[in-house]
């Protein structure tokens, strides 16, 4: 799997950034739009089938594009994510924040 093969919805009225891979769910984030300009995520789920699949990656990386577009700054208080974040220099251009490592 690679992620061409996972469409991203937002739900849960604009709070949660759903992987979903041959219309089942597969993974989520959960975050909220604070202030005009920036974007706190504060957990992950994985389905347990795909956690050695890169699903959290995929995440990040559509929510990156989100907040770039939108001129946001990203914080994690997921450590999970934070890890992400720390093992990907390429995102510190939306990255505000590091909490949970």
């Amino acid at each position: 799997m690679n992620r061409k093969d996972i469409n991203f919805e937002i739900k849960d009225n604009g709070c949660r950034l759903c992987a979903i891979l041959r219309g089942f769910q597969i993974g989520s984030l959960f975050f909220v739009r604070t202030g005009s300009d920036k974007i706190i995520i504060s957990d992950a789920e994985i389905d347990s089938k795909y956690k050695a699949d890169e699903v959290e990656l995929y995440l990040v990386q559509e929510i990156i594009s989100m907040a770039r577009n939108q001129h946001r700054k990203i914080i994690s208080i997921c450590p999970y994510i934070s890890e992400i974040f720390t093992q990907h220099p390429e995102f510190d251009d939306v990255r505000l924040l590091n909490y949970g490592r």
